[in-house]
């Protein structure tokens, strides 16, 4: 366990999964989730069940895959604390974290991380489209702040986000199209995931993502679209997740 002193205010950064070892060697990488709550001042952390989103990840399609290079951190920090490491935005990403505080934490993980925040302050979800390879933000708002099974999913749902997968659906946020899972064109999705049509009844070119119907997705129901409907990220998502996670780990 870590206690990082500011000049005001500390924190624990403690590993969540003694059975996951560290890395063996320099060139190897894990997939780190950092998991912290905040509330308001006046309430105390709703002390979410972190093993229960841990066990959903790695009984999910390619995640079990990739148990042994996972990694899973939690931070305990007091409400006033998270005041000063956290602020609210009325616009997306609708909350900022201080760059101190992820240095700091970048220092002590030393490879980069997705910093998952249970906020009990406001009712978002949501994460930054962006890469294994990069730190980012992944929020998870008192709507789904528990350990049922739609909160267990939203979490996937957003972690797919912070892999590079884009929103299925016509009525999600807009953003612009791109691979894996969401082709400009018609022209492009047979390129991007055209091998696999042939044969499955999944896979196919469905009018609709990104919040545009012009676009192209491969499913009609995944965990990038109805979280309600579907448990899986379907085959095109779970093959793109599995080639940058065994890119990323050194497990191809």
């Amino acid at each position: 366990m870590f206690c990082l002193v500011f000049p005001c205010f500390s924190y624990e950064l403690s590993r969540i999964d003694s059975a996951v070892s560290s890395p063996n060697n320099a060139n190897q990488k894990l997939l780190n989730l950092v998991f912290v709550e905040i509330s308001p001042v006046s309430q105390r952390p709703n002390s979410i069940d972190i093993t229960a989103f841990l066990k959903k990840l790695k009984a999910t399609s390619p995640f079990d895959e990739f148990a042994d290079t996972t990694a899973a951190w939690q931070i305990k920090l007091s409400g006033d604390d998270a005041l000063i490491f956290f602020k609210t935005n009325e616009e997306f990403p609708y909350l900022s974290v201080g760059r101190d505080f992820l240095d700091s934490l970048a220092a002590k993980i030393k490879q980069p991380f997705k910093l998952v925040v249970f906020d009990n302050t406001k009712a978002v979800k949501c994460a930054e489209i962006s890469s294994i390879e990069k730190t980012s933000i992944i929020i998870l708002g008192k709507s789904v702040y528990s350990e049922d099974e739609e909160a267990l999913r939203s979490f996937l749902h957003e972690l797919g986000h912070s892999l590079g997968l884009r929103d299925e659906g016509v009525n999600s946020y807009a953003c612009a199209p791109g691979p894996p899972n969401c082709a400009p064109t018609k022209e492009d999705a047979v390129k991007w995931w055209g091998l696999l049509v042939k044969g499955s009844g999944e896979i196919n070119y469905f009018s609709g993502c990104c919040g545009n119907m012009k676009y192209i997705c491969p499913t009609a129901q995944s965990l990038m679209n109805n979280i309600n409907a579907s448990s899986s990220y379907g085959l095109v998502n779970e093959s793109y997740l599995r080639d940058v996670l065994s890119h990323y780990c050194n497990k191809d």
